[in-house]
């Protein structure tokens, strides 16, 4: 896992690694780098994946949220004649943009569209809550087809055991998720300032 002097370096915005391109420190071949592995997801065959590469529109992300569906999971509710809504349930990764690391677990999207526009939408993050680091035996297929895909791209998947221990140290994390004195230590490597 890391030291308490890594994780210290990634809450200071710091990349740490040892293989390419994190290595390079480089954000540019970083960024780069995570572009091909979601070209490499979306070949997976039957899978829909999406990335959120703007800082969710504002402020800084450390990772790069991804969220990957297959259309079976895909449930349509129609309100009217120009209306529409839709459920995904699917698979949530956050890929760290500091380190070699990404956590992965399960989420139920919620897309409204009017006249073929999306208008609306409700979806959660792996962040808000500890316990979300999981995926249910229904998507483990896919799941596992994401992982191999990771491992690939030297990318570690981080076990929910490790990461959702409080962080060892007092630290001010630039985090919209918890308060101070409940950092974990996946609040060192997947924060969100607004």
């Amino acid at each position: 896992m890391f030291s308490n002097d890594q994780l210290k370096e990634l809450i200071e915005g710091k990349t740490i690694g040892d293989a390419f391109p994190y290595n390079t420190k480089n954000e540019q071949e970083i960024e780069a780098h995570i572009r091909r592995l979601v070209f490499r997801i979306k070949r997976i065959p039957h899978l829909q994946c999406e990335a959120e590469w703007d800082h969710f529109g504002s402020g800084y992300a450390s990772f790069v949220e991804l969220f990957c569906w297959r259309k079976e999971d895909v449930a349509v509710r129609k309100v009217n004649t120009d209306r529409w809504e839709e459920e995904r349930q699917g698979i949530i990764i956050d890929v760290c943009r500091l380190a070699l690391a990404a956590i992965m677990g399960e989420d139920v999207r919620y897309k409204v569209f009017r006249d073929g526009e999306e208008i609306g939408g409700a979806y959660g993050s792996l962040l808000d809550a500890p316990n979300r680091l999981r995926v249910s035996e229904h998507l483990q297929p896919a799941a596992e087809q994401i992982k191999l895909a990771l491992n690939e791209f030297h990318l570690e998947l981080l076990e929910a055991a490790a990461i959702n221990r409080l962080l060892p140290f007092q630290a001010k994390i630039p985090t919209l998720y918890r308060n101070p004195k409940d950092y974990l230590t996946m609040d060192a490597l997947f924060y969100w300032e607004d």
